[in-house]
């Protein structure tokens, strides 16, 4: 059988299972299966007590089962009952637009009144998750909402360990909305702050995968790739483990990802595709629109531009971007990209020249200059040494005035001279382009002419 879901597992402890469906969860309990195990003990934290323990004449304690199970049968329906009421309340209120938010305030609003207990923090944090892209404002106000409800559970109504789940769980998607809005170093400290939460909670692996993805998003935003690529690979085993292939998916193209800019574009191809496969596409359109463009443009890397070409025709992403400016700009680099690999330079000069203007309308000095550089290859296979030293004098303005890090700025000044000396080739704007993308993601790079 698959894992168990939280209803399968109340039913279980409430007595309500019929006996072959009830011997058959014992076969799978009996397996080790540790995930169903995980959830079978946080729900039977709320049933069994201390109560339950009885002493003898000679002082000396044993446990009492008849009185344990009759205590966890009647235990286990009140929650159940419980818990399907919360869940309904709780899908009502997600159904409804979601609620303002002072930082630091509790969030009160009138779908979120009949809400107590876990379903409000759960309610608040859907809702924050859902603004991550939309307002990553709103998703911190959320979150710190949601934090602030966890901490007001009852230990004696869900039991310690489930209570410090909600609240491990809710203080790291704190830290999440702080990476997202670019807070880094609170996003260090929520998530510190939760890790040591997590001690005291049910072991939930679930929960452990989350926070792991968490963290290796953080790590990846603080530019330590080796430690995000471990991380991401202890998450793909825990959702993988647990049964949840599309999140052991996602992992696995966060991490091809990760492992292209930490300059493995061979590596990254292979997790992304493998990724790809586990995830569901209507689950995630965007997702695996992603992991689309992250493998074309990982092929280009390796040079393997037919094969590049070739997917982005049958990738159907100028569909799937056509209401997205941003993720449309990084496309259409992509395709200029293929088609100056294929030696179609009237097309990928056009293209190049359209992206780069559209960059630096939306002030992303840094990516136009990238693409800039194609471009000026793009050129200077054309003849066209002009138009070169004009794009490298134009870079180099852009970049000082930008206040860039040293090393990026060395090397535009490198590429300014070696136009002024009529020396720039093909190669050496390659070797540069290849540097400056590196130097984003491994700040601790040094130019070496």
């Amino acid at each position: 059988m698959t894992h168990l879901d939280e209803s399968e597992v109340e039913r279980f402890l409430g007595g309500d299972l019929p006996p072959d469906e009830r011997r058959q969860m014992v076969r799978h309990l009996l397996k080790d299966c540790e995930p169903c195990r995980l959830k079978l003990a946080s729900l039977s934290q709320v049933l069994f007590q201390a109560e339950d323990l009885k002493e003898d004449a000679r002082g000396i304690q044993s446990f009492s089962y008849d009185a344990a199970l009759a205590r966890a049968a009647n235990r286990a329906h009140l929650y159940q009952a419980r818990y399907r009421k919360e869940r309904e309340l709780l899908e009502q209120a997600l159904d409804i637009a979601p609620p303002d938010a002072k930082e630091g305030e509790e969030v009160y609003w009138r779908p979120f009144e009949a809400l107590r207990g876990w379903s409000r923090v759960e309610a608040l944090l859907r809702l924050s998750f859902e603004e991550r892209y939309r307002d990553p404002k709103r998703m911190l106000l959320l979150a710190l909402a949601a934090r602030l409800a966890a901490e007001k559970l009852s230990p004696a109504e869900l039991g310690p360990g489930l209570v410090a789940d909600f609240q491990a769980r809710a203080w790291a998607e704190v830290g999440n909305a702080y990476r997202v809005n670019e807070q880094l170093d609170f996003a260090e400290t929520a998530l510190s702050h939760a890790q040591d939460l997590l001690e005291d909670g049910t072991g939930d692996c679930l929960l452990l995968a989350r926070m792991a993805d968490i963290e290796a998003s953080l790590r990846i935003d603080q530019r330590h790739m080796d430690k995000a690529i471990d991380l991401l690979a202890m998450v793909c085993n825990l959702y993988r483990q647990a049964g949840h292939l599309h999140l052991a998916g996602r992992a696995l193209i966060k991490s091809g990802i990760t492992t292209r800019y930490d300059g493995d574009p061979r590596e990254a191809v292979r997790l992304l595709q493998e990724g790809l496969q586990l995830i569901d596409p209507q689950r995630d359109p965007r997702l695996a629109a992603s992991a689309k463009l992250s493998i074309v443009d990982s092929m280009v890397d390796r040079d393997a531009f037919k094969d590049a070409g070739r997917m982005l025709l049958e990738s159907g992403l100028r569909q799937t971007f056509a209401d997205e400016p941003l993720n449309l700009l990084k496309l259409r680099w992509v395709e200029g990209k293929v088609l100056a690999g294929l030696g179609k330079l009237g097309r990928a000069e056009r293209t190049f020249e359209q992206v780069r203007e559209e960059l630096l309308l939306r002030e992303r000095e840094y990516d136009a200059a990238l693409v800039g550089l194609e471009l000026a290859a793009v050129w200077l296979r054309q003849g066209k040494t002009a138009q070169v030293r004009e794009l490298a004098e134009e870079t180099y303005e852009s970049l000082r005035d930008l206040g860039v890090h040293q090393e990026a700025f060395r090397a535009v000044l490198f590429l300014r001279e070696a136009c002024r000396r009529q020396a720039v080739t093909v190669s050496l704007l390659r070797k540069l382009h290849g540097f400056l993308v590196r130097l984003e993601w491994n700040p601790q790079l040094r130019f070496e002419p």
